[in-house]
């Protein structure tokens, strides 16, 4: 009698365990969040031009970003930097700086990326919060600015109306809505689908 009893309760403790863990995963899908990243000139550019972002790197964002979280990149404007500025402050050749303002390099979404590490801390540096990204997928060609703020499905983006300024943020956290419309253009005009776990080409 007793040994039956000890049997039942182990049972339902392993099942009860089991749903525990179930819910552990699918609240995990479901917290990933979506974020929009900042990068200036001085973060994208060096004296070759367009700087390779490739591999881990380690960039400010907000505490709540998390391990798996999906990234879009913006790339700040260099509209108000002249080929003489750019080739003085990032030691680029007057060829290359003139390829780049050829180009409009800049207001535009370049690269999606994920998040590999929590927020951390970081003292005496810039920003309050980083974490650890690395780049998925070039978008090219870049998706720029103006093109998201003529799509209709995006006029809802309050931070779109605004370009993208975030006071006080180091970044914008994308709502699903959002996501799932831009998920349309970057397949529709660079071939890139997104999933929420991961990306595939």
């Amino acid at each position: 009698m007793n040994l039956l009893l000890f049997a039942t309760i182990i049972v339902v403790l392993l099942i009860v365990l089991g749903v525990f863990k179930s819910d552990k995963r699918k609240t995990s899908i479901e917290d990933q969040k979506f974020w929009l990243f900042y990068a200036g000139p001085e973060n994208y550019l060096d004296e070759n031009g367009v700087r390779s972002l490739q591999g881990e790197v380690f960039w400010s964002c907000e505490p709540e970003t998390r391990k798996g979280d999906l990234i879009l990149l913006y790339r700040k404007s260099i509209n108000q930097l002249s080929v003489n500025t750019l080739t003085r402050r990032f030691k680029m050749t007057k060829e290359v700086a003139q390829d780049i303002k050829k180009r409009e390099v800049g207001k535009d979404i370049s690269a999606l990326w994920q998040a590999v590490s929590n927020s951390k801390r970081r003292f005496f540096w810039g920003w309050p919060y980083g974490c650890y990204v690395k780049e998925i997928q070039k978008l090219n060609p870049p998706i720029k600015l103006d093109e998201l703020k003529a799509s209709p499905e995006l006029r809802r983006w309050e931070s779109l109306r605004w370009n993208f300024q975030a006071k006080g943020h180091s970044a914008l956290e994308i709502p699903p809505f959002v996501w799932e419309s831009l998920a349309k253009i970057i397949k529709m005009k660079c071939g890139v689908r997104i999933n929420q776990k991961s990306i595939n080409t």
